[in-house]
C-alpha cells in the first residue's frame, strides 16, 4: 500500500503536466467544388457554366464530413465551397453546433474560408478580405482571407490567411502576381500588427515546370517554415489528377501547402505534419478500380493539417 501510494506522488508531476498540455490543430482543404464535385447538372443549378461539364455525382456529404468527424481538426482552411450556406449547416449537424464557417465573398464561385470550433478558438475581429490577390475587385479569381484566433481561454493566438491560386501549369504567370500580392500582405501584416504568428495555407497549384520553386525564395524571404515539405520528404502527396481524361489513371501531386512563420514554429509541435484521405498511403497512382472510393465520393484533394501546442503563446 506504501509502495502504491509513493509510486502515484512520484507520477503526480507528470499527470499535472499531462492536463496542462492542450493541442489544437490547423488544416487546409480543397472540398472540389462543394457540394457539386462532379456533377455538371448541379453545377448549372448553381449557374456554373463550364466549357466540359463533368458527368459524375456530387459530393457524398456523409462521407465528407464522416472524414472531417474523425480528423477533428480545429481550424481548417477550406476551399472550393459554392454553397456556403448548406456547407455550415452540414458541418453543424454531422460535427456539431459549436462549428463555424466564415468566407470571403467574391465574384467567383468557388469561395475560401474557414471551418472552425467555437468551443476551441475564438475568433478576434473582424475578418479580412484581400482582393489583391484576385489582382482586382471584379476578378473571377479568388482573392486571400485572413482570420485572427485565439485559443480558449487564453493561450495560442495567431493570423490564419486561406488562399487558393490560378490553376493550371499556364496560370504560372498569374500566380507569380498572387505571390506578389500575398508578400506584400504578410510583410505589411507582420509590420502593423501586435502579433506575428502567421500560417499561410491552401491550395497553391504549384503546378508549372519550376514546381516548388514557385514559392521556396519566397518564403524564405518571409522567414516562413514550409511545413508541408516534411510530406514531400515522407513521399506523401495531397491531391490526384488525371493526366488523360480518356483514361481511369491518376497521379499525386503536393499542391495543398501549409506556411508557418518563424514566431508560430516556436508553438508547432515538431514531426506533426499529416495528411488524411486517400492520400495518407502515399500511392503514387492508381490505375482503373484500384482507384480509392475516395476520388469518387469526397475529393481529388486530401486535408493536410500540422499541430500546436495551444496553452502557450511565445510572441
Amino acid at each position: 500500500m506504501r509502495l502504491a501510494r509513493l509510486i502515484f506522488l512520484l507520477l503526480i508531476p507528470f499527470i499535472l503536466v499531462a492536463q496542462k498540455e492542450a493541442v489544437i490543430e490547423v488544416g487546409s482543404f480543397n472540398v472540389e467544388w462543394f457540394p457539386c464535385k462532379d456533377d455538371g447538372e448541379m453545377m448549372k443549378q448553381y449557374g456554373i457554366s463550364l466549357r466540359n461539364p463533368p458527368q459524375g455525382n456530387p459530393t457524398d456529404i456523409p462521407a465528407l464530413f464522416g472524414l472531417l468527424k474523425k480528423l477533428d481538426i480545429e481550424l481548417l482552411g477550406v476551399v472550393e465551397v459554392v454553397d456556403t450556406k448548406l456547407f455550415e449547416q452540414k458541418a453543424q449537424e454531422y460535427l456539431g453546433q459549436q462549428y463555424k464557417f466564415i468566407y470571403a465573398p467574391s465574384k467567383g464561385s468557388q469561395k475560401v474560408g474557414f471551418l472552425y470550433d467555437s468551443s476551441v478558438l475564438e475568433l478576434k475581429g473582424d475578418p479580412e478580405v484581400y482582393f489583391s490577390v484576385a489582382l482586382n475587385p471584379d476578378s473571377w479569381l479568388r482573392p486571400a482571407f485572413r482570420g485572427y484566433f485565439k485559443y480558449k481561454p487564453s493561450g495560442f493566438d495567431f493570423h490564419a490567411i486561406i488562399v487558393h491560386l490560378k490553376a493550371a501549369p499556364s496560370g504560372w504567370k498569374i500566380r507569380k502576381k498572387q505571390w506578389q500580392a500575398l508578400q506584400k500582405i504578410i510583410s505589411d501584416l507582420k509590420e502593423k500588427s501586435g502579433d506575428k504568428d502567421i500560417i499561410l495555407m491552401g491550395d497553391f497549384n504549384n503546378v508549372s515546370r519550376l514546381g516548388t520553386n514557385e514559392f521556396n525564395d519566397r518564403i524564405q524571404k518571409l522567414n516562413f517554415y514550409w511545413a508541408t515539405g516534411e510530406l514531400s520528404k515522407r513521399h506523401l502527396y495531397s491531391n490526384y489528377w488525371q493526366p488523360d481524361y480518356s483514361k481511369e489513371h491518376i497521379e499525386g501531386s503536393l499542391i495543398d501547402q501549409i506556411f508557418i512563420s518563424d514566431d508560430a514554429k516556436f508553438e508547432m509541435i515538431p514531426n506533426s505534419v499529416s495528411v488524411g484521405g486517400m492520400c495518407g498511403s502515399g500511392a503514387a497512382s492508381y490505375d482503373g478500380e484500384a482507384i480509392p472510393e475516395y476520388y469518387e465520393k469526397i475529393s481529388d484533394h486530401c486535408p493536410v493539417f500540422v499541430s500546436f501546442k495551444a496553452d502557450v503563446d511565445n510572441d
